[in-house]
C-alpha cells in the first residue's frame, strides 16, 4: 500500500479502536503461539527416535614404566577408562526428555507518530440507537498540523515485542511411570511427575 494510502486510512481513526486493535492482534498471536507449541507436544509423542539409556565406564588398571635418571624405568600404577554403550531403545521424543518451547509475549511497546484530537461527535449502533459525547480520534501528522503547531513527524509507526521463552503448563507436561522388573526381585516403581 502507498504511503499515500496508509495516511487516508489514518486520518479518521477512533483512538480508542486504534489501541483495542493492536491488543487484540497481541492477543490473537500469543493464542497462535500457544496451539502452536501444544501442536508440536502431539507431534514429538509420535516421533519415534533411537535413544541409548545407558554409557558403562569401567577402570582398569594400566601400569606403565617411567624413567628416573641414573636408574632403572620404575613401575606406576596407572588407570584408563573402558566406555561402552547400551543397544539403542527406540522411544517418543518426548519420552526421550524432548518438550517444545512455549514463549509468551512479556512486553509491547507501540510507537505511533499521530495527531491525536478531541471532537464532540454522535454514533448510531446498528440497532438504531445513538450516542453522543466526545471521542478522541487520531490521525497520521499532516501538512497543516505541521505548519500549524511545529511538528517536524513523519507518518509512521513501529511496534517492538518482546518474547520469552516459558516452561510448559504442568498440566502439559505428562507423568512418566517407570516400572523396573530386572534384578530378580520384586519390581520397583518410580513416578516423575
Amino acid at each position: 500500500m502507498p504511503l499515500t494510502q496508509v495516511g487516508n486510512e489514518l486520518q479518521e481513526v477512533d483512538f480508542g479502536e486504534l489501541i483495542r486493535s493492536i491488543s487484540q492482534g497481541i492477543a490473537d498471536s500469543q493464542r497462535a503461539l500457544d496451539l502452536a507449541s501444544i501442536q508440536t507436544l502431539v507431534v514429538l509423542s509420535k516421533t519415534p527416535v533411537d535413544v541409548i539409556p545407558e554409557v558403562s565406564e569401567v577402570i582398569v588398571g594400566a601400569p606403565f614404566q617411567v624413567n628416573v635418571s641414573g636408574q632403572s624405568p620404575v613401575t606406576v600404577t596407572g588407570a584408563r577408562v573402558l566406555a561402552s554403550a547400551s543397544e539403542p531403545v527406540q522411544m517418543n521424543a518426548l519420552q526421550a526428555g524432548l518438550l517444545p518451547t512455549f514463549y509468551q509475549f512479556t512486553e509491547a511497546t507501540i510507537q505511533l507518530k499521530v495527531s491525536i484530537q478531541l471532537r464532540e461527535a454522535q454514533q448510531t449502533d446498528t440497532d438504531g440507537s445513538k450516542k453522543g459525547g466526545v471521542f478522541a480520534f487520531a490521525s497520521n501528522v499532516n501538512f497543516r498540523t505541521q505548519n500549524t503547531f511545529s511538528y517536524s513527524v513523519d507518518a509512521s509507526a513501529s511496534v517492538s515485542v518482546t518474547m520469552r521463552p516459558v516452561p510448559p503448563n504442568a498440566r502439559l507436561t505428562p507423568s512418566v511411570i517407570t516400572v523396573n522388573t530386572l534384578g530378580g526381585g520384586k519390581p520397583t516403581v518410580t513416578i516423575n511427575s
